[in-house]
């Protein structure tokens, strides 16, 4: 696990289960179906629950909240543990019967693309889960403008008045390029999950059009779990104390951990 790139350091980790799973949000995913529906989905949750959330300041922190919950989202869920995105490339997946092997992403991004949970890009970025599926379309369109003209345009105006809840004083300066290139957001360490996990997020702005489209500035180095050993791995892993039980600290998640434990076991 000790990648580098020209003396460059992973900022970091992501472990999937399937190695043909492209690296995006769930909520863009086209199989989910939720990216029309996304501000209805957002507040549904919040309506349900609103007291789950009373506590959050910013869209970000709702995002995260909801995120845990598993609603899908436009936050990309990573780890500055290694072997933490190890422990989610072991898990077993079948397609048409067979087991299929996982993947261990190093994440390398420029400096630029970092932030902590307050920056007012990752604010602009995640209360675009409030708009419409047509206010989507309409900012898909407006990226193409200069910087003055974009923050002039009328659905960049409504993206302001949703920032301005959370940032009065927030200017109209909105660089339209920093809203389609995927940020590493260092969040709040707010709930145990985060903190069993070290865990952090990708925040996306802009939808893939399509399963070919790359982000040339989001840099990936992969290592390939096979199949055939991803039950000796994780074995290997809960030696060192990376499992169910550590990384899920709810005790539902810990309850699950001990009965497969004794299930497997063969006794």
């Amino acid at each position: 696990m000790g990648w580098t790139r020209g003396g460059e350091r992973p900022v970091a980790f992501r472990g999937e289960q399937y190695t043909g799973w492209q690296t995006q949000p769930k909520v863009f995913r086209p199989d989910v179906g939720l990216y029309e529906h996304e501000k209805n989905a957002v507040r549904d949750l919040i309506s349900i629950h609103p007291q789950e959330f009373q506590e959050d300041e910013t869209m970000f922190d709702r995002l995260v909240r909801m995120q845990h919950f598993e609603l899908p989202t436009r936050l990309l869920d990573v780890s500055t543990n290694p072997l933490v995105a190890l422990y989610f490339a072991t898990a077993e997946y079948k397609l048409n019967g067979k087991a299929e092997d996982g993947k261990v992403q190093a994440l390398f991004l420029p400096e630029e693309r970092q932030r902590y949970y307050d920056s007012d890009r990752v604010s602009c970025m995640a209360n675009l889960a409030n708009f419409t599926a047509d206010e989507k379309r309409e900012m898909a369109k407006a990226y193409r403008l200069n910087r003055t003209d974009f923050n002039k345009h009328p659905v960049v105006r409504r993206l302001l008045w949703f920032v301005r809840i959370e940032k009065p004083h927030f200017e109209p300066q909105i660089d339209p390029r920093h809203l389609q290139q995927p940020v590493f957001v260092k969040p709040k360490m707010s709930n145990r999950r985060i903190i069993a996990q070290s865990g952090a997020f990708l925040i996306y702005g802009a939808r893939r059009l399509s399963n070919t489209q790359v982000d040339t500035d989001l840099r990936l180095s992969r290592a390939t779990v096979p199949a055939g050993r991803k039950a000796e791995i994780r074995n290997q892993l809960e030696r060192l104390g990376i499992h169910a039980s550590s990384l899920f600290p709810e005790i539902d998640k810990a309850a699950g951990f001990v009965v497969s434990r004794y299930k497997n076991s063969g006794v």
